[in-house]
Parts: C-alpha cells; sequence; structure tokens
C-alpha cells in the first residue's frame, strides 16, 4: 500500500480529541490527514476502547485507516491482558461488526516506539502482519541513531515499504541551531535507511500551560521547522504534529481558565480568559459562558476560517446560539480546537507532494 496522506496528526485518546474524530466526516480531508492515536492510562479503559472502537469504523467507512499507539498503556490488565494488550482487545472488537451495515474486519496500524519492551515488539510485529497494513515505528530524536535504526527495522521485520517511519522531536518551542543540525542528520540517517513508505517528522510547540490571558499569536514552530528542513535536506518528509495541545500528555485538572488554541496559517492563535465568578441569575456555568465569549471574539477576529471550514468552526459559529449544549465541558475547547485543526492540515496539505 503505497503512501497516502500528506500530513500526519498525532492525538491522545481523550474526550475532546476523540470527539473531534467522530465528528470528521470530510472525506476530502479524511484522504490526506492520518491520524495516530496514543492511547493514554485512564480510569475507564473500557471507555476510551469504545470510542477508539467508533473512531476506528467511521474512518474505515471513509477509507482512513488509524494509526494507534497504545505503548503507554502496555503494562495495564484493564486494557488488555499479554503483551500486545489494548492493541489485542481492539483487534478482536474490530474483528465483527456492530450492525448490519458495518464493513469489517477494520484495520488498524500498529505503531512500534522505539522506547518498546522486547515482548511488546514482537507482539506488534504479529499484529502488523495480521492486520496486512505493514506497521509504523515512531523513534525519538535522543534514540535516533544510524545502529538503532537498523535493529528496530531487522527487529520488526517489515519490508520498508510496508513501514511509515516518525521522527519524533515531541515538544519543540523553537527553532535552535543545534535543534536544526540534529533533525538534520537525522533524517538523513532515515534517508539512508529507506525510502519507506512515509517519512514524517513529528512535533509540537504548544506549551502544557499558558501563562497569559486575552488573545494573542505565537509562530507554528513545528510547521516552520518542518519547511525549513525539507528545503534543506531535500528529504521527501512529511509534516506531523500534535493537534492543540502539549505532546506529552499529563493529568487533568480543572482550570480556573477557559483556553482556546487556533490554528492559522504559520501561526497559533491563544485565547485564554478568567472564568470569574456566576452571578446569581446566571442560565449557564462560568466556563461555559467564558468560552462562548472567546469563541464569539474569534469570530469577528480576520483569523476565523468561517462555519464551514469544519464541525468545530460550526460550532464556534453557534457561540451566539444559546441553545447549544455541552459549552462548560473541560474538554469542549479541545474538540472544537482539534476539529478546526484537522481541516487546517488538509487544506495546508493540499500543496504538499503526495
Amino acid at each position: 500500500m503505497a503512501q497516502d496522506f500528506s500530513a500526519l496528526v498525532a492525538l491522545h485518546a481523550k474526550q475532546g480529541e476523540l470527539t473531534a474524530l467522530r465528528r470528521w466526516n470530510r472525506t476530502s480531508q479524511i484522504q490526506r490527514v492520518q491520524p495516530l492515536l496514543e492511547l493514554v492510562p485512564s480510569s475507564s479503559p473500557h471507555s476510551q476502547l469504545d470510542k477508539v472502537d467508533q473512531v476506528a469504523r467511521s474512518l474505515h467507512a471513509s477509507g482512513r485507516h488509524l494509526m494507534i499507539d497504545a505503548t503507554e498503556v502496555a503494562r495495564m490488565p484493564s486494557f488488555g491482558s499479554g503483551p500486545a494488550g489494548a492493541l489485542r482487545t481492539l483487534a478482536d472488537r474490530l474483528d465483527g461488526p456492530v450492525d448490519l451495515l458495518d464493513a469489517y474486519p477494520v484495520p488498524f496500524e500498529p505503531v512500534i516506539r522505539s522506547d518498546v519492551e522486547d515482548d511488546v515488539l514482537s507482539a506488534c510485529r504479529n499484529l502488523c502482519q495480521e492486520m496486512e497494513l505493514g506497521g509504523a515505528i515512531r523513534i525519538r530524536l535522543a534514540e535516533l541513531t544510524r545502529a538503532r535504526l537498523s535493529e528496530l527495522l531487522e527487529r520488526t521485520g517489515l519490508d520498508n515499504t510496508d513501514l511509515d517511519l516518525i521522527v519524533d522531536l515531541q515538544y519543540v518551542p523553537e527553532i535552535s541551531p543545534r535543534l536544526q543540525e540534529l533533525a538534520g542528520n537525522a533524517l538523513r540517517i532515515v534517508t539512508e535507511a529507506g525510502p519507506f513508505r512515509s517519512t514524517t517528522l513529528l512535533a509540537g510547540s504548544i506549551p502544557r500551560l499558558l501563562n497569559r490571558t486575552s488573545t494573542w499569536e505565537e509562530p507554528r514552530v513545528e510547521e516552520e521547522l518542518w519547511r525549513l528542513l525539507r528545503d534543506e535536506t531535500a528529504v521527501d518528509v512529511q509534516l506531523g504534529d500534535y493537534g492543540v495541545v502539549h505532546p506529552i500528555p499529563g493529568k487533568g485538572y480543572r482550570s480556573k481558565h477557559v483556553s482556546l488554541k487556533y490554528s492559522c496559517s504559520n501561526s497559533w492563535m491563544y485565547s485564554r480568559e478568567p472564568t470569574g465568578q456566576a452571578p446569581e441569575d446566571a442560565t449557564e456555568s462560568v466556563r461555559a459562558s467564558t468560552l462562548r465569549s472567546i469563541c464569539r471574539e474569534l469570530v469577528h477576529s480576520d483569523r476565523f476560517f468561517g462555519p464551514e471550514f469544519s464541525w468545530g468552526d460550526a460550532e464556534i459559529a453557534a457561540a451566539f446560539n444559546s441553545d447549544t449544549s455541552a459549552w462548560g465541558a473541560t474538554s469542549r475547547p479541545v474538540a472544537l480546537g482539534t476539529s478546526h485543526h484537522l481541516a487546517y492540515l488538509a487544506t495546508t496539505s493540499e500543496a504538499m507532494p503526495r
């Protein structure tokens, strides 16, 4: 199977991102963007797996498979037994239909991370062969040496034409000469070992916490670095990013602020406001009213892409409609931002080589 995407987005299997993926139904966008879904430790693993099951089936109906990275939950019995763990549980779930109209089985592409343990790697390799979609190797920059890449390729046991290679820089707040040198060398090492079905440079520049209020813009460092290295190294490398969240998942907490991250051409637009106190006659929560206020400001700005751009943009425009529900959910800003970002990546990648 030839490379069939122009951009990749790594998302955590949390409520906001999963909602955006379930609402993603524009085939032209789905055909351009490859989601990599990372399972995360959770107090409700069955609920997480249920939602991932729904997303996998929905995207499969539009001709797109999921890449799934279960490294972080590989040793958690609540996700599934044995070294394959959650991946085997999902494979068994997706082997049959939910209803009579379902297309099945629904395959997915296992992701083999460079820090994976031996028995988990073997289980992932077996699933790659079983799914017949090949697999993905996700190797972090600090571990990317010729020897380590060669070892991973040998142990994975798949032809290069069946492998998607992901160079994972994780959090990249700025472009330094040292980072540029290291990432460029990594891409050259990958080129020597390839060619692969696809090669992706994955990075994210959104910080874990925003420390300002109001609305401001910051460079989309991940996209700037990708363009710079693509031109400098002449490597056919895809753009990959982490959507609208920090690359490394953290523990969720209920902040006293509401934040919306919105991808624009060459920049991130951040809007962050304190929730304040609810008036006695309030008809909705302070979180809901604060998010509505942020969305209204965005709609009136010259950065808004319009309600037709994505489900998230339509919901942002609906902030003026008091009948719209779920505005107070803590996952709501991530769902809206992720939905918009999926459309942004598809649109940005239209000019990228395929």
